[in-house]
C-alpha cells in the first residue's frame, strides 16, 4: 500500500492567519493543465484542516496558478469529523477562501444524541457553525443543557 500525504501550501484563512490542509490517500493522479489532482483512497482519502477531518473515498483538488488549494469535491461514503459533531452526505465540497464544507445529497447532522437531517448542510469552520436547510430530527439536550436552550437550537439551525 502507498501512502501519499500532500501537504497544501497554508493558504489565508478569513482572519489572515495561515492554515495548513493535510490530503491523505493511496494514490495521487496530478492534472497539470487542469490544475486538479484526484486522489483516491483504498479505503478513504483523508482531508485534515485543523480540528476538522473529511473523509471520502475520492476527492478531486482545484487548485490556483500557484498549486494552493482553491475547492475539493469529496464523494463516497463523505464524513466530516469535527468534534462531537458528524456530518454524512453523498457529496461535499470543501471551499478555502470561505473555509466552509458545502454537504449534498441526504445530508445528516449527528450531534451527541442529536440527529438532524435535511436538503442542504453548510458548515463554516470558521466560525464552527452548521446550517442545515429544510431541517427535520431530533434535538436531545446534553447533560446539563436547557431543555429550552435545546429548543432554540433547534430553531436556529433551520
Amino acid at each position: 500500500m502507498i501512502w501519499a500525504t500532500v501537504l497544501a501550501i497554508a493558504v489565508a484563512a478569513p482572519q489572515g492567519a495561515p492554515v495548513p490542509i493535510q490530503v491523505d490517500a493511496d494514490e495521487v493522479h496530478y492534472e497539470y493543465r487542469e490544475h486538479k489532482v484526484l486522489f483516491v483512497g483504498k479505503p478513504l482519502v483523508r482531508l485534515t484542516r485543523e480540528d476538522a477531518v473529511l473523509t471520502c473515498r475520492k476527492l478531486v483538488a482545484e487548485n490556483d496558478d500557484q498549486g494552493r488549494l482553491e475547492r475539493a469535491v469529496c464523494t463516497g461514503d463523505v464524513r466530516l469529523v469535527r468534534g462531537d459533531r458528524v456530518v454524512t452526505c453523498e457529496k461535499a465540497t470543501y471551499e478555502e477562501r470561505s473555509a466552509r464544507v458545502v454537504c449534498r445529497g441526504n445530508p445528516e447532522l449527528r450531534d451527541g444524541k442529536s440527529v438532524m437531517r435535511g436538503d442542504e448542510l453548510v458548515y463554516d469552520l470558521a466560525e464552527d457553525r452548521a446550517t442545515l436547510s429544510s431541517a427535520k430530527g431530533t434535538v436531545v439536550p446534553k447533560p446539563g443543557e436547557d431543555p429550552v436552550q435545546a429548543k432554540k437550537k433547534k430553531e436556529a439551525q433551520k
